[in-house]
Formats: C-alpha cells, sequence, structure tokens
C-alpha cells in the first residue's frame, strides 16, 4: 500500500490552494521523523489559535449578554462601575440606549444596544466560522499525523524483520 499526506509548510485551511502531495512511503525514516515533528507543531499551534477563537468567542457572548441586561436597567439607577478588575466605584445610570463599543486597537464608537447588540452578532458569527475552519484543519493535521506514524510503524516492522533475516542467515552461514 502507498501512503501519501497533503503537506504545506503553512496550516491547511480548507480551500488553500498550493498543496502538495508527498509519498511518505518513499521518505526515510529521518524525514518521516521530521515531518512528523513539523505536523504535530503545527496542530499545536492550530489549537492555540482555536483555544484564543474561543475566548474571543465567550467574550462576545459575555458582552452580548451583559448588554441585554444593562439596556433592562432604569435611568438614574445605582450601580459600581468598574475601573479595574479589582477597583470599583459608586456611579447612577445616566443612559442604557447608548453604549461606548471597543471596536478594535483601541477605538470606541457610540452605538446603541440594537447597534451594539448587531456588531457583536456578527463578531460572534465571524469567530465561529473561523472556528470551523480550525477545527476542520485540525482534523486534517491530525490525519496527516497518523498517516506519517503509520507509514514509520511500517517501515520499522520491515526493517526488523530484514534484520532477523540478515542475523538468521549469517547463523546458518556460520554453521
Amino acid at each position: 500500500t502507498r501512503a501519501t499526506a497533503v503537506v504545506s509548510p503553512d496550516a491547511i485551511m480548507p480551500g488553500d490552494q498550493g498543496q502538495q502531495g508527498i509519498n511518505l512511503a518513499s521518505l526515510s525514516l529521518d524525514h518521516l521523523g521530521q515531518l512528523k515533528q513539523a505536523l504535530e507543531q503545527e496542530v499545536e499551534a492550530l489549537t492555540s489559535s482555536y483555544m484564543q477563537l474561543r475566548v474571543a468567542f465567550n467574550r462576545y457572548n459575555n458582552s452580548r449578554d451583559a448588554i441585554k441586561r444593562f439596556s433592562e436597567q432604569e435611568p438614574n439607577q445605582e450601580m459600581l462601575v468598574p475601573l479595574t478588575n479589582s477597583l470599583y466605584v459608586p456611579g447612577t445610570i445616566d443612559n442604557v440606549q447608548d453604549l461606548l463599543v471597543d471596536v478594535g486597537t483601541g477605538y470606541y464608537i457610540e452605538k446603541s444596544t440594537e447597534q451594539t447588540q448587531a456588531f457583536l452578532g456578527r463578531k460572534i458569527e465571524l469567530v465561529k466560522v473561523k472556528l470551523s475552519e480550525l477545527e476542520a484543519a485540525m482534523a486534517g493535521k491530525r490525519q496527516n499525523v497518523d498517516q506519517v506514524i503509520m507509514v514509520i510503524q511500517q517501515k520499522t516492522h520491515v526493517m526488523r524483520a530484514q534484520q532477523a533475516q540478515e542475523a538468521q542467515g549469517a547463523a546458518q552461514v556460520e554453521v
């Protein structure tokens, strides 16, 4: 049987072009080991990216829930306003309809609660799509790693069988 794996220097994403097939059976054990190590590093990098996106996904969902709860509050109601993660000051709600939204890179835009909910909804959907793409890429890389491991095991088994035959042949010659 011939085993091939799709290998590229960059992380494979669904729809990537420029992927090349490599006949794994033609590679030496050293090259297979290096390929396995490179693929495992790619899986680790993809997993790290996946975890970071999961954190962003949870943050966007938490923000959307917080906005919903905040918009249900009455104006002039007292609340604690966070200055840092552990420092709060008393304040009053002036307006529950307009929010300052962090749109990235230090920019804040005033948006209504509806606009903010829509903005967060778009961000959540974008992150969902990227998570799905990463899941597919990780599955492909894991499959490639499994193929390389299988070929390494086959080559090792064949090499051991050859060594055993050579040892047996040398023992018969001596007799």
